[in-house]
């Protein structure tokens, strides 16, 4: 029996809970405006975002100061907006790595708990 209705809400809360990580770590390797980096996170992560999802993050982001605007030329048409990591988001990014994997190895662990060794 599955629990179609839980499980799809739990993955999707899940995925909010990182799309700050998922954000910034794109913008690690690269400066980028909305529209790119909603197709790179989808490409690269799987993880489907829409373009008011992704501005309120970056709205998050920059309030506290972890990421910056910039305009930028565009191949074509009129300058975008992009979007840079800070140095206090590069320090952040690290921090939020570090949670990140201690998060995971922390449940893979769980699941041997009541296990005979």
């Amino acid at each position: 029996m599955s629990n179609a209705p839980f499980t799809s809400n739990w993955k999707t809360q899940v995925r909010k809970g990182v799309l700050e990580l998922i954000v910034m770590r794109a913008l690690a390797n690269k400066d980028s405006y909305g529209y790119a980096l909603v197709e790179a996170i989808k490409e690269t992560s799987g993880v489907e975002i829409t373009d008011g999802t992704l501005y309120a993050v970056l709205v998050r982001l920059k309030q506290e100061d972890l990421v910056e605007p910039y305009w930028g030329e565009a191949d074509k048409g009129p300058a975008r907006k992009y979007y840079r990591l800070t140095d206090l988001g590069r320090t952040t990014l690290s921090e939020m790595d570090a949670i990140w994997t201690e998060t995971v190895e922390s449940i893979l662990l769980s699941k041997t708990i009541g296990k005979e060794a």
